[in-house]
């Protein structure tokens, strides 16, 4: 694990210690957990925009591809694949 030096504004100061609290976590891992959920978010907003692949969202995330489907459905976001690609998938597959 890497250790790093960041600027904490207040409000995001203030989230790490209600989440600390309520969770009887020490800080820092208060703020893992926020930097983990953070970047959920972000990768499963670039999967819903189309801008990562399912594969690509779950290398990212570090998890198996259920896991990623789980979560992403979790979150209330819906597959990029289109009707049309599917169809094209399923005519490339040996008859």
């Amino acid at each position: 694990m890497k250790v790093r030096s960041v600027r904490i504004p207040d409000e995001i100061d203030k989230a790490i210690d209600y989440v600390s609290r309520s969770e009887k976590l020490e800080k820092t891992t208060s703020l893992r957990k926020l930097t983990r959920l953070g970047f959920e978010v972000y990768v499963a907003k670039s999967y819903e925009r189309g801008k990562l692949t399912l594969r690509e969202a779950a290398d990212l995330l570090h998890l198996n591809l259920i896991e990623t489907i789980d979560l992403l459905t979790e979150m209330g976001v819906k597959g990029n694949i289109k009707a049309k690609d599917v169809l094209e998938s399923l005519k490339a597959l040996p008859s």
